[in-house]
């Protein structure tokens, strides 16, 4: 297995899933983003308490079917496997930063027109049919900024032949920054 992807994480004792969480979120923080069946869930601590937004669905066992709580040094990730049993590992930035390739992504929601609610902004979606979403973010925004999840390409070279390939990517930040970017070239 690479030393991008450890296997150190432990699993979540059965009935005790936002525990575990919250134990991750304090160790590899400060963000959840989870899918379940019944949507998509984001989620930080505040004051060392899971908070999910008010409309999000209930974080459940049952219905989740995998889970991502990272931070600027790791992301853990939680997942059903073929079996529908539990893994858990974390992946990480290698030594070299040089080998790590930076996405910026851009989250939809063109604006907020409230300030922050528990730790959660609301951002609203100028298009028509699309809704708005609570993200764990306290800067509101307007037209001109969004907000962006960060992704880390993770890359790896092979040794003998020199040839080099994404290995991994992981969740890496959620922010608020300029809609438009220049791209580095």
């Amino acid at each position: 297995m690479s030393d991008l992807i450890k296997t150190d994480v432990s699993l979540p004792e059965s009935g005790k899933l936002k525990d575990w969480i919250t134990k991750q979120l304090t160790q590899y923080g400060p963000t959840l983003l989870a899918f379940a069946d019944d949507g998509v869930i984001w989620g930080k601590l505040v004051d060392g308490v899971l908070k999910t937004a008010e409309t999000a669905p209930e974080l459940r066992e049952k219905t989740l079917q995998q889970a991502s709580i990272f931070g600027a040094d790791c992301e853990v990730r939680l997942f059903r496997d073929e079996m529908g049993k539990w893994q858990a590992l974390r992946v990480v930035d290698g030594d070299d930063p040089e080998l790590v390739i930076t996405e910026s992504q851009v989250l939809w929601g063109n604006e907020t027109k409230e300030p922050a609610k528990d730790g959660f902004i609301y951002a609203s979606e100028y298009r028509a049919g699309i809704p708005g979403q609570w993200l764990p973010l306290e800067e509101p925004f307007d037209p001109e900024k969004c907000a962006r999840l960060e992704i880390h390409h993770l890359v790896e070279v092979d040794p003998e032949t020199g040839e080099a390939r994404i290995a991994a990517s992981r969740l890496a930040g959620l922010s608020v920054s300029e809609r438009a970017m220049e791209v580095e070239k």
